[in-house]
């Protein structure tokens, strides 16, 4: 490994305006290996190698194409730096045309340096940098031409936790494979041998069997729920959910954060619906003194207890009202708590939470929608196999995965998320799902786009996770391959718009930048990440990966926006 600065030489820099044509030599450079061999298996030194640890100047002219021994040729693009003072992507890509590139390119394949100082940031944002208190060494940063090269570079080989950006390998791993066609399907059986009676009832126990759709909400399978009455069968003895195709997943929903309570956390199953969670809506009642609830959908007695105060005075509530539930223990078993007072001046208010399990909420509400409907069941509601011997009844097919990851990406859905990353190891290596077959795939699906994933880990495909991994340069190498691929729009169109929608929607709202980026987010305590495409003023698309791992990494925001911003102005 040796290092490799890139000049242009003076006499082959170019008047602005004018093209150069001279010069059309390709230089090529070849190292020792570190056992001090040539590449032909030769041991000694000769004339031309580069010693280990020294660097080699090569001069280039602009256009010309440099060649490495590995991967192969690439083409570099060398920027006459901006009058003193300026600021600019020629700026910063002349900053580091002395930097050490071996490596990266090596690792990569693209020409690349990695900046190992704040000093090479343009000014306008080296300033915002600054402000942050964090050590450059918490962040990765890389900036390029979608399908063009590297503009800026900062420590892209260092793997770091991604967040929610890590949702962006999952769909597109997902979209690649699967196809955005691709969807689910949730089908009811019935025994070959059943008949329905003349009071449109059956004996025999109704099989459903879960596809893994993560967009199965109350709707859908009230209208899944109406087909089968339609077709004559409206009492029922027993139901047998078969939720096979998934192996069970049993983590604590609060192991993560301490919040089990809380949509994000819930344990993905093949036959889910609303995502398991249900919504509790409130609303002050001044003659009785506290908030009533009501739940939707309307199950009969979800395991909850405890109530809202209602007080007077300014609303004190949280975005989220964390601080008004939590979850608690008892002989009957868990149970969503509500606690503390509220203004009333908060006025009637929502959100989602967890009552219980996957299982139980199925049940729940396929028995309150069958019987809303005017059907009975009069045995149990349990989880099973569907046997050989039965037909299918009825399928409800799931939005195609093209929509899907829309939700995934631009709402950064966890559980969805999760249920995406099965679902791909499920088509790709077989039932049942398993987090590992899913990591497994996308991992084989990145190496086969030779995105570089040293370093990576992919957890549950969510990004709800501490022990997640990827590099700024892998991510840009994984973004440039949906740039040249024919599944671009749809993907691209999956991500957050800055000032727009998503969870982009409040930030970059100024009408200069407003609809020029597409994006993923990535947050949690410790990391902040921005993974996507920005269009700027002068017609180009950038790629923008940040990664930043620290403490304050929250702090880093504003900084991120300014770099957006800056390209859009290009």
């Amino acid at each position: 490994m040796f290092g490799v600065s890139l000049v242009a030489p003076a006499q082959a820099r170019e008047p602005a305006g004018k093209s150069s044509v001279a010069g059309k030599s390709q230089v090529k450079a070849k190292t020792a290996s570190k056992t001090g061999r040539s590449s032909s298996g030769t041991s000694g030194k000769k004339k031309g190698k580069v010693a280990k640890g020294k660097t080699a100047r090569i001069r280039v002219a602009p256009g010309e194409t440099f060649e490495f021994h590995r991967p192969g040729s690439l083409d570099v693009k060398i920027v006459e730096p901006n009058k003193k003072g300026a600021t600019g992507l020629g700026t910063a890509a002349a900053a580091q045309s002395h930097a050490d590139t071996a490596e990266l390119l090596n690792t990569y394949g693209f020409p690349i340096a990695s900046i190992r100082s704040a000093d090479h940031l343009p000014e306008a944002i080296q300033a915002r940098w600054d402000r942050t208190g964090v050590p450059l060494s918490s962040l990765s940063l890389l900036i390029k031409e979608a399908g063009g090269p590297v503009i800026l570079a900062i420590n892209p080989t260092t793997p770091r936790n991604p967040a929610s950006v890590m949702k962006t390998l999952t769909t597109w791993s997902a979209l690649n494979r699967l196809g955005g066609s691709f969807t689910w399907n949730t089908r009811a059986y019935i025994d070959r041998r059943a008949r329905f009676d003349v009071s449109q009832a059956m004996r025999t126990p109704l099989y459903i069997k879960g596809g893994g759709d993560p967009a199965l909400n109350y709707e859908g399978l009230r209208e899944m729920i109406r087909a089968i009455q339609a077709k004559g069968l409206r009492h029922l003895s027993d139901v047998v959910v078969d939720r096979s195709l998934f192996a069970p997943i049993f983590t604590d929903p609060g192991e993560f954060d301490g919040s089990p309570e809380r949509p994000y956390n819930a344990n993905p199953d093949a036959m889910m619906v609303n995502l398991g969670a249900i919504m509790l809506n409130f609303k002050p009642d001044r003659q009785a003194g506290n908030w009533t609830v009501s739940f939707e959908p309307d199950i009969q007695n979800p395991p909850v207890t405890g109530h809202l105060g209602l007080t007077s005075g300014a609303c004190s509530k949280s975005r989220t009202g964390s601080e008004l539930t939590d979850m608690i223990e008892s002989e009957e078993g868990r149970s969503l708590h509500l606690k503390g007072n509220l203004s009333s001046a908060c006025g009637a208010f929502s959100f989602y939470r967890l009552v219980g399990s996957q299982s139980y909420m199925f049940s729940s509400i396929f028995e309150r929608l069958w019987t809303a409907e005017g059907g009975t069941i009069s045995g149990v509601i349990r989880d099973g196999l569907v046997p050989d011997r039965a037909v299918m009844l009825e399928t409800r097919r799931s939005p195609p995965l093209g929509q899907v990851i829309q939700t995934i990406n631009k709402y950064s859905n966890n559980v969805m998320a999760k249920t995406l990353l099965l679902t791909l190891g499920e088509q790709l290596y077989g039932a049942p799902a398993t987090f590992e077959k899913g990591s497994q795939a996308v991992l084989d699906t990145l190496k086969k786009q030779g995105v570089n994933i040293g370093g990576y880990t992919v957890v549950n495909g969510s990004g709800l996770s501490r022990g997640g991994r990827i590099t700024a340069g892998g991510q840009a190498q994984m973004l440039d391959s949906i740039w040249s691929s024919a599944l671009r729009d749809t993907f691209i169109d999956s991500l957050s718009v800055t000032g727009v929608d998503g969870t982009m929607r409040r930030r970059l709202t100024d009408q200069a930048v407003r609809g020029r980026g597409h994006f993923k987010t990535g947050t949690l305590g410790n990391a902040s990440a921005l993974s996507g495409f920005v269009t700027a003023a002068n017609g180009k698309t950038y790629i923008l990966v940040s990664l930043v791992n620290d403490a304050a990494a929250l702090n880093t925001k504003s900084f991120v926006d300014a770099i957006v911003q800056w390209l859009i102005a290009q």
